[in-house]
């Protein structure tokens, strides 16, 4: 008897174990998680509420994160693929810089091989001419990728529970040499080893990212903590400002929008229309809350607030003579044309 069940341990440990069923959707499950793709990753995301919430509350030991304004929309490109995506980073808010190298376009196919939706991503051939590609629609049917045959990693994403969630991978065994979900190569450039670890977790309102890459085993871009960027769905607000200086109009979201203002005896006031998760009123948890908040922007001492519900299609608020009333809109303004 002690034979048989030995015999019987071994078969067990001899046969290859599946992976867990998740991992092998259905076409219908891929098609799924394609159409939650295309429906939540158009949009606008900012991560300021994560830098608000970590001054605030807690700061990660190797600092505060970035800054990310990002942006992705759906364009109509049938030179590079049938469901594309063009995407950029505006570093510290939607008016600040595109990140160097941040300009991806993005090919999404269902490969029922990998059982996933895999999403080939690389920069435009000419990345100058296509900045702001989300607002120049005249230039969709023209925009390439740099060198298609080139890409070395598999973007590929899967469902879990009510989001999707997406990492690299080399497309070829050798470039998994650190294990499933990495991607490693040689770069042709430098003929250093370039090593990639990414991961990103989307859902209708959230946006959990971060992407890590090495060279020749030198961090050069991400976080040694591993630490997601985490952003969140932005919706167009307009400012009207009343204060010393006059009235005026100013474009923002709900999810930072910065303003200056000055009383009429010559204080300087720092204005802040955020949306982010607060203390809660009953003194317990969090709450999902839009505010108005005015500070001295000398002392940084608290001067007044408004509290809105998300969503509130107004917020206002009168502190120190200074009048602020933030209005949702529509859609966002065009961003800044490219510089000439």
């Amino acid at each position: 008897m002690s034979k048989i069940i030995s015999l019987l341990v071994l078969a067990l440990f001899a046969t290859p174990v599946a992976a867990a069923p998740g991992y092998f959707a259905s076409r219908a499950e891929l098609e799924q998680v394609l159409a939650d793709i295309i429906a939540w990753l158009p949009g606008s995301w900012d991560s300021y509420p994560q830098i608000h919430m970590e001054h605030h509350d807690a700061m990660p030991a190797e600092g505060e994160h970035e800054h990310w304004h990002r942006t992705f929309v759906r364009i109509d490109a049938p030179q590079v693929g049938e469901v594309v995506f063009y995407g950029q980073v505006n570093a510290g808010g939607r008016d600040g810089p595109i990140v160097a190298g941040s300009q991806v376009l993005y090919k999404a196919v269902i490969d029922e091989r990998l059982g996933a939706v895999n999403i080939l991503g690389q920069g435009p051939l000419d990345p100058e001419k296509y900045e702001n590609l989300h607002d120049r629609p005249e230039l969709w049917g023209e925009v390439k990728m740099r060198e298609p045959e080139a890409i070395n990693c598999d973007f590929i994403w899967r469902r879990d529970g009510a989001q999707v969630f997406a990492v690299l991978q080399g497309n070829t065994p050798d470039k998994q040499k650190y294990g499933p979900g990495t991607c490693a190569f040689i770069s042709k450039r430098t003929d250093a080893e370039f090593r990639a670890d990414a991961e990103w977790v989307l859902s209708a309102e959230n946006f959990w990212l971060y992407d890590n890459n090495w060279m020749d085993d030198r961090l050069f871009l991400g976080r040694e903590d591993r630490t997601h960027i985490r952003l969140f769905r932005s919706r167009p607000y307009q400012c009207t400002v009343k204060d010393a200086a006059g009235t005026r109009k100013i474009d923002g979201h709900d999810r930072g929008t910065a303003i200056k203002a000055r009383t009429k005896d010559g204080k300087d006031l720092d204005v802040l229309l955020v949306r982010a998760n607060f203390p809660a009123g009953a003194g317990k948890g969090l709450s999902d809350r839009m505010k108005l908040l005015v500070t001295d922007a000398k002392t940084k001492a608290a001067i007044g607030a408004a509290d809105k519900e998300p969503l509130a299609s107004r917020i206002t608020l009168t502190a120190d003579g200074v009048s602020v009333r933030c209005a949702r809109q529509e859609k966002f303004p065009p961003m800044h044309p490219p510089e000439s």
